[in-house]
């Protein structure tokens, strides 16, 4: 018995150690595993695997350009194919304290309004999403910031504050956060080029899924300083494609996926138009705002179809853009100077540059300058149009309405009249706060929304700001005649805008049309009968002949 107890013993024993070893092999496994998490090539979360996700890319900026680029740049580089959707959830930076509460990590409406919808949102392929921050407020006021390498209390309250942030985008649905501190060209704010001690403070606490985001802003001799805009601190279209690269190759690296070389977007090549003089960035309100410059397209002879005996009628086009983005360079309107008209096509202040009225002050102001300099260019200043769409829409729709409204003329040439007699508006915002009762695709009252961004807070909240801004506002029985055209599925400005607009004029007796295209979105139509309508508005009303609406 004494033998037998003896090798019972053993074999307990022999078991014991098998089993220790196994445990020790299974806990360096493991240990193995999470060392190699974040490893090219192991069971890290991958971006471009065509499974869905939300990938959140965070960093300061002011320049909203950027993301279509990024997503035309990643469409190219996968042949074609859309790999990845890039989405916003705000345009422009939002500091961080107007997010969350920075010292309880609560989030705040902000964030239950606008970005936690955005994370949650479903897709069937991975998406980019947009959310750009700065450390801005995390201190006290906009001024306080983190001043140097030897500031450790702000530099450990600043990553506490990035801390909650990623931790609460993870939290609310993000697979993957990527965290840029984006520094200004020139010393504005010099806290904020500070802000990569803070984001370097983040990186040491190796939060699971939070990545470092590429350097985009640090000032090089070479492009950079000529990626800015005149006040240094909003890039230009170079910046935007700067930025774009930069986030371009951060997500290709972070796969282990080869990195093409750069090369600078290629433009798209300019129509020719051999029988049309182009006058390019015309200052209408000289020394101004960098924005505030006109093109001018003039017919060098006058064909058959335009024979005139006199100064040229004048088409102003106006773009759209959310009022925070668009460009002159895109003017439909050039095919009427074949016609016999003089074209304009103006720049304005976008949101980010100024809140209203300053887009409408320069749309007036460069009414104002083409009449003042109406002999100069053989202009006729008694017969001049308007024609723009969806921000423009409502600009021209404006001009239309508030021809008097003094307080919206300021600047030069004040004893040169603004008032037009022609407006063409495209499916304009005409009254904001009744814009959320229609199907839309866009959050209209969010703080972030276009129109909320033009007049400077969440439109149900700035009702008189509103009201200011409403073409509807000004309506009068003197107002010049409107040609309005909307699609009935448009899903970013309801087409009852329009109808709004319509109605009200129509109850003072202005001459108005207004023509709902079946079946179109949120842009240009290409419909004949649109075009021909619109031609046929102009000549009725800018040319000899004044009948009908």
């Amino acid at each position: 018995m004494g033998i037998e107890n003896r090798r019972e013993s053993f074999r307990r024993e022999k078991l014991t150690f098998v089993l220790a070893v196994i445990c020790i092999l299974a806990a360096g496994g493991y240990a193995s595993a999470a060392n190699n998490r974040n490893k090219p090539g192991s069971d890290k979360i991958k971006i471009f695997d065509g499974k869905p996700k939300v990938i959140v890319v965070n960093g300061y900026s002011t320049s909203f350009r950027w993301p279509g680029i990024l997503q035309r740049k990643l469409d190219r580089h996968f042949g074609g194919k859309r790999v990845l959707t890039v989405k916003s959830a705000t345009r422009g930076g939002t500091p961080i304290a107007k997010w969350l509460n920075v010292k309880t990590g609560e989030p705040l409406r902000p964030w239950l309004s606008v970005l936690r919808p955005k994370l949650q949102e479903s897709d069937d392929t991975p998406v980019i999403l947009l959310a750009q921050q700065s450390l801005q407020w995390v201190f006290g006021s906009r001024g306080e910031g983190i001043r140097d390498a030897d500031n450790q209390k702000r530099i450990r309250q600043g990553g506490d504050a990035l801390e909650k942030y990623v931790r609460l985008l993870k939290k609310d649905g993000a697979d993957l956060v990527f965290v840029a501190m984006h520094i200004y060209k020139r010393p504005m704010e010099p806290q904020i080029g500070n802000e990569r001690y803070a984001m370097d403070e983040l990186m040491r606490r190796n939060i699971p899924g939070v990545e470092r985001g590429p350097d985009v802003w640090t000032p090089t001799k070479e492009l950079y300083p000529e990626a800015f805009a005149r006040d240094l601190v909003h890039p230009n279209a170079l910046g935007a494609e700067l930025m774009a690269q930069k986030w371009f190759e951060t997500l290709l690296k972070y796969d282990g996926l080869e990195i093409p070389a750069w090369s600078r977007e290629k433009k798209e090549p300019e129509r020719r138009m051999p029988d049309v003089r182009v006058l390019r960035n015309l200052e209408y309100v000289p020394g101004g705002h960098q924005r505030n410059k006109l093109d001018l397209y003039l017919p060098k002879q006058l064909g058959r179809q335009g024979q005139s005996s006199g100064p040229l009628p004048l088409i102003v086009w106006v773009h759209g853009g959310a009022w925070r983005g668009g460009s002159k360079k895109n003017c439909p309107a050039t095919r009427f100077v074949r016609k016999g008209y003089a074209v304009a096509s103006i720049n304005y202040r976008l949101s980010q540059h100024a809140i209203f009225p300053a887009q409408i002050q320069d749309c007036k102001a460069a009414i104002r300058w083409l009449r003042a300099n109406s002999k100069r260019y053989g202009l006729d200043p008694e017969r001049v149009g308007v024609w723009g769409s969806s921000a423009g829409g409502h600009l021209v729709a404006l001009l239309g309405t508030a021809g008097d409204v003094k307080e919206f003329d300021k600047g030069r040439n004040l004893k040169v009249s603004s008032r037009v007699q022609a407006v063409c508006d495209y499916f304009g915002p005409t009254d904001f706060t009744k814009i959320s009762r229609f199907p839309s695709k866009i959050r209209h009252d969010a703080p972030d929304s276009p129109e909320s961004k033009l007049i400077g807070g969440p439109i149900q909240e700035n009702k008189e700001a509103c009201r200011r801004a409403n073409p509807i506002t000004y309506v009068t029985k003197d107002d010049p005649p409107f040609l309005i055209v909307h699609g009935d599925k448009d899903q970013s400005v309801p087409h009852n805008q329009s109808q709004l607009l319509y109605e009200s004029l129509k109850k003072v007796g202005v001459k108005v049309r207004f023509h709902i295209v079946k079946g179109a979105g949120h842009g240009r139509f290409k419909s004949p009968q649109v075009d021909k309508m619109v031609d046929d508005f102009f000549d009725r009303h800018l040319k000899p002949r004044n009948t009908g609406p």
